[in-house]
């Protein structure tokens, strides 16, 4: 059993992992900026794995952060009577970037990687969502032997706040094009407190 910096505390960490949604395509009362005729939409961000948020494993390894993230594609007008699969949406890649909610100033590296995922056109009027669902890696391991996350390993605190945890807000953008070629994206946020959390 490894040295706890911090106890686990699940309420505390559920807190953090409200999803902030914000929809590049179609801001909710905006207007879309995009050609494409499709709408795609980040309709989840989930953590994936009980220790969500751990710079450790209980087994003293150093693992990727991965979240699921789901989508659906919804055509913009009703009336569009264009081929169905020529307006379903790949995804071709994801950026990541972080921002400190905690008052620290050194911050992860962001990071972009390739992302396949074909997302189907739910037609209008249609309750039944057509969703994609695809496990990605939001901190990848390397991260986590770089400070400030690293800090939290040793000494067991972040320099710039003194606190056992770091905490950031994760936004991810995704971008892809529709099968006739035109361009999408979207990007949502999730929270990450990241420390050293007690485990057996």
């Amino acid at each position: 059993m490894r040295t706890p910096n911090v106890m686990r505390r699940l309420p505390t960490l559920a807190a953090f992992l409200s999803v902030v949604l914000l929809a590049s395509c179609t801001a909710p009362g905006g207007i879309d900026n995009t050609s494409a005729p499709v709408t795609l939409i980040l309709s989840s961000i989930s953590a994936v794995g009980a220790n969500f948020g751990d710079v450790v494993n209980d087994d003293g390894t150093v693992s990727d952060t991965q979240v699921t993230a789901a989508f659906v594609a919804r055509l913009k007008n009703s009336s569009n009577i264009t081929a169905p699969e020529l307006q379903e949406i790949v995804i071709e890649r994801y950026e990541v970037t972080y921002a400190r909610t905690d008052g620290g100033t050194r911050l992860p590296a962001g990071m972009q990687r390739a992302l396949t995922a074909k997302v189907q056109i739910t037609p209008n009027g249609v309750p039944t969502q057509q969703i994609t669902s695809v496990t990605l890696t939001l901190v990848p391991a390397s991260q986590k032997l770089q400070p400030p996350l690293s800090h939290l390993i040793a000494p067991g605190f972040e320099p710039d706040t003194g606190f056992p945890t770091v905490t950031v807000d994760a936004t991810l953008h995704f971008f892809g094009h529709t099968i006739a070629g035109e361009p999408v994206s979207v990007q949502g946020a999730i929270g990450i407190q990241f420390a050293n959390y007690a485990g057996s």
